[in-house]
């Protein structure tokens, strides 16, 4: 189990990296919401690009979120009813939500890529005037964002499994 916990704090060392990236994006996504509505309501204009940069800067904020939330244990759960079950009856609850996110995180990419080889093989951008050409790349992130969540969350039931075992 040494081997499985190492990989399980490798994946949680990355997961604290990524959710550096997330902060910054997210404070980038923020300076340039504040900027857009400035220039809607000062200038009386903000530019489509910037408008579509908004989308652009939000969906990785948001997928590399999902991934933090994972690590920290943030993700929704019935606290209610978890608090008053015995520790071992947690860890294995916790053990077969994270296998189930991990197959559903994996389901996503599967069904994704169709989608993601479309938009790239018309290297797709948008179909606005003065939009960003690069929405291929947006959606391009999707099946990454899923495949770092399946490893959080796979770390995560590597270390479920060794509380079970510590608990017997």
């Amino acid at each position: 189990m040494t081997a499985a916990l190492r990989f399980a704090d490798f994946i949680d060392a990355m997961t604290r990296l990524i959710s550096h990236i997330a902060s910054v994006l997210l404070l980038a996504l923020v300076a340039l919401v504040f900027c857009n509505v400035a220039g809607r309501y000062v200038i009386g204009n903000a530019p489509v690009w910037m408008q579509e940069l908004e989308w652009h800067l939000l969906v990785p904020t948001a997928m590399l979120g999902i991934v933090v939330l994972m690590l920290e244990k943030g993700h929704v759960r019935v606290d209610m009813l978890y608090d008053k079950m015995s520790p071992k009856a947690r860890h294995w609850i916790d053990f077969v939500s994270m296998v189930l996110g991990a197959a559903v995180a994996l389901l996503l990419i599967r069904y994704s890529t169709g989608f993601v080889e479309n938009s790239f093989s018309l290297l797709e951008g948008s179909p606005d005037p003065g939009g960003l050409p690069g929405r291929w790349a947006l959606k391009g992130f999707l099946p990454i964002a899923f495949a770092l969540l399946a490893l959080q969350c796979a770390a995560n039931a590597i270390r479920s499994l060794n509380a079970i075992r510590s608990t017997d």
